[in-house]
């Protein structure tokens, strides 16, 4: 029932990883996520991500205190489906965090080429499918104060569950009427195994950069700023140093000194994830570096 649901609030990565393989193999998963506006990077950052399997398995992922790099298996899957509604936001959202998604499904287009409303809101559609009145107040919560209330945790779990469910419906009504493929191929946003585009064919081809030299004494010392940035982006994420980028990207980020996002994206060890989530960060860190 939807007015009752079960779900589990991951704040440990041993616990996320866990999970994983009950997502893995399903058709399809209902994906939600949280987010806050940080304004050290004036940006949405993920506060929360929300997982609906269709065997009952719901999952909270605190991505301030777990992370979420573990379930990149997962969201990078080509064949896994994940249907959320307006899922652009939700796709922007995970390739801010670093994430190339392959297979979102908007169930917002779905339900825009399947029923006649004057809303196509998920409240709007909960509660015109399923009878269910779902509670809006929590979606302008502050997502980046901890610890959250199990309002706000019922509220974030319930979001993906409605998103499965209604993925589901809207798939059972399509494939009645013989639209289902065609309507499915307009949803997705990237359709899973089909072209999909490589890391390569991604990125912009990468200017020639100077060869690696000894710093000299100032560039030293922007290395190490840049290194104790690094270090507390890595704290914060619980992942490795090299994980936010490699030592070598700091030798050259010092000596080609960029001043644009898109300089940034010649940087060797910046791929567009990184410098969808760092890129503010760095050019602020290297200017400031400048002006000492």
């Amino acid at each position: 029932m939807l007015d009752s649901i079960k779900y589990s609030y991951l704040i440990d990565p041993d616990d996320v990883r866990a999970v994983i393989p009950d997502f893995t193999g399903q058709p399809v998963i209902g994906l939600d996520t949280e987010t806050f506006f940080e304004p050290e990077t004036r940006q949405n950052q993920l506060s929360l991500l929300q997982l609906a399997s269709p065997t009952g398995r719901v999952v909270v992922v605190d991505a301030l205190a777990a992370g979420i790099e573990i379930v990149r298996p997962l969201i990078e899957h080509p064949a896994v489906v994940m249907a959320a509604h307006n899922a652009r936001f939700d796709e922007g959202v995970l390739r801010r965090a670093g994430f190339e998604p392959a297979g979102f499904v908007d169930t917002l287009k779905l339900s825009r080429r399947t029923l006649t409303l004057d809303s196509h809101s998920l409240a709007s559609i909960s509660e015109h499918l399923f009878n269910l009145r779902l509670d809006k107040t929590h979606q302008r919560s502050d997502w980046s104060i901890r610890p959250l209330s199990r309002d706000q945790l019922y509220y974030a779990a319930l979001d993906a569950v409605v998103a499965l469910r209604l993925f589901q419906e809207l798939a059972d009504r399509l494939q009645q009427e013989g639209r289902w493929m065609a309507e499915l191929r307009r949803a997705t946003l990237r359709l899973p195994g089909e072209g999909t585009p490589t890391r390569a064919e991604r990125e912009p081809a990468r200017r020639s950069l100077p060869p690696l030299r000894p710093l000299t004494a100032a560039e030293q010392q922007t290395v190490r700023r840049l290194v104790a940035w690094r270090q507390l982006q890595a704290s914060r994420e619980r992942v490795p140093v090299q994980a936010i980028c490699p030592d070598r990207t700091l030798h050259h980020l010092v000596i080609a000194r960029p001043r644009t996002i898109d300089q940034l994206l010649a940087i060797p060890g910046l791929d567009s994830g990184r410098v969808a989530r760092f890129g503010s960060m760095l050019l602020d860190c290297l200017a400031a570096s400048e002006a000492s």
